[in-house]
């Protein structure tokens, strides 16, 4: 029955001198819980909630720069082999299972997308050319923004600036991600494209 309750992620964010922003997951009811905070000029904070215990994660990632010879072909290597191996099963698909697999990933977008978002921002580039360019574009995406409480923009024309405050809301249910990729699975003809790559 857990895959039938929803994950439920919320970002939120704020950005006047300096910016901070939030990043929430739960799951179950908020028993579990994923949280990353981000403020200007201090690192990412990672933490974990179970139950009401908090776990702090540690990001351990050190990035190191290799430049030994023997690992940029082993490198280049993986690149041609992952070519090839995508060219060979390209010639599979067909304009019917391109459309199915477009379908699939189109409602599986359609369902994680945000349900709930408002927007609040005012700003301003050192040309007024730019700033009124992403004013257009901002009115022909979203041509409900002058009568909208949820999304608010205000283009400053005489100085270089941004501010503002976004909050975006939405949930993904773990059972409806499965029935769409069954329905995928057994549509006509892509178990056998599968059986066929599988054998080649």
């Amino acid at each position: 029955m857990i895959i039938f309750i929803p994950v439920v992620y919320s970002i939120e964010g704020i950005k006047e001198e300096d910016y901070f922003f939030t990043l929430r997951i739960s799951w179950l009811g908020r028993m579990i819980n994923f949280i990353v905070n981000k403020e200007e000029h201090k690192k990412m904070d990672f933490f974990l909630t179970i139950f009401g215990f908090r776990v702090t994660l540690q990001d351990r990632k050190k990035v190191k720069e290799k430049k030994k010879k023997g690992e940029i072909k082993k490198r280049e290597k993986k690149r041609k082999k992952a070519k090839q191996e995508f060219n060979k099963y390209f010639g599979f698909f067909q304009r019917s299972l391109l459309d199915k697999l477009f379908l699939f990933i189109k409602r599986v977008i359609g369902h994680i997308l945000p349900k709930k978002y408002r927007l609040h921002l005012l700003y301003g580039f050192e040309d007024p050319a730019d700033t009124g360019m992403l004013t257009g574009l901002f009115f022909i995406l979203f041509p409900t923004i002058p009568n909208s409480d949820m999304m608010k923009i205000n283009p400053v024309f005489d100085k270089e600036m941004i501010q503002g405050e976004i909050t975006i809301k939405g949930r993904i249910i773990i059972v409806v991600l499965i029935y769409y990729f069954i329905q995928f699975y057994f549509a006509q003809g892509i178990r056998q494209t599968i059986k066929k790559i599988r054998n080649k």
